[in-house]
């Protein structure tokens, strides 16, 4: 709620994706001058502590990130500011909207939806932001159980539960089992959203990783890694993803 004797209203941008985060914020420069960005972030971790610290009026948050997902977040931040969700996925924005959420922006960035967002949004200022203590994000109907892969000149059709895993690689994203290595053009992120995520965590921005094909894990000097049945190559699990092994 924008409060008596703030001199103009505060936001926070949560968005893993660097070029649409500057995007977002250049836009909003633009069609909102007096809106003060008082943080732009790149996980839900530090988007919960951010609006816990700075108190901001507005989130924009992506419903896909890493470390706690946006709509973690908007539970998190539940009636402290109003809340508009960035998503590829208008499944997601719809039950958000019809859960009280301000608005949602759909990817890519639509500059007049956003003018949109905005008039919407300094109407509702002077209101409580919604009760979105209750909202859950959708799973998958049915997860990924098949993909069809490139292994050199052929094609094959893997069992998702044979990969150990994704790992991004250029423009592909390269496919890790026991017995070979392909390669597919879904990326990391889209992956994250086909997978199902009892079976299958995200550690870094690179990597999705098999939670049974699990060998070993580790802490060293704070930070935390682990490696895959099989393999003799420790990964980095990055800090947004950390809460993941809290419970091992």
């Amino acid at each position: 709620m924008n409060l008596p004797g703030k001199t103009s209203p505060r936001a926070l941008i949560a968005e893993d994706e660097t070029i649409l985060r500057d995007e977002l914020q250049a836009a909003l420069a633009r069609l909102w001058p007096e809106l003060e960005v008082v943080a732009a972030v790149e996980d839900g971790i530090t988007a919960a502590q951010a609006i816990a610290d700075l108190q901001p009026d507005l989130a924009f948050l992506d419903v896909r990130m890493p470390g706690l997902t946006g709509i973690d977040v908007a539970r998190l931040a539940s009636q402290d500011c109003h809340i508009v969700f960035l998503t590829a996925h208008n499944d997601y924005a719809v039950d958000a909207f019809d859960q009280g959420a301000v608005d949602y922006l759909l990817k890519p960035l639509d500059v007049g939806r956003l003018a949109l967002a905005v008039q919407r949004l300094k109407q509702r200022l002077t209101q409580q932001p919604a009760d979105l203590s209750a909202l859950q994000i959708k799973k998958p109907d049915v997860a990924l159980r098949w993909i069809q892969a490139s292994v050199g000149q052929q094609i094959r059709f893997i069992n998702v539960s044979d990969v150990l895993c994704f790992r991004a690689d250029a423009k592909y994203t390269k496919v890790l089992t026991g017995k070979l290595e392909a390669h597919i053009r879904t990326t990391i992120k889209d992956l994250v959203a086909q997978l199902d995520g009892d079976r299958f965590w995200q550690i870094s921005r690179s990597n999705i990783i098999n939670v049974a094909a699990i060998a070993a894990v580790q802490r060293v000097d704070g930070g935390l890694s682990l490696r895959l049945e099989n393999e003799m190559e420790w990964l980095a699990v990055s800090q947004p993803y950390q809460f993941q092994f809290r419970q091992m």
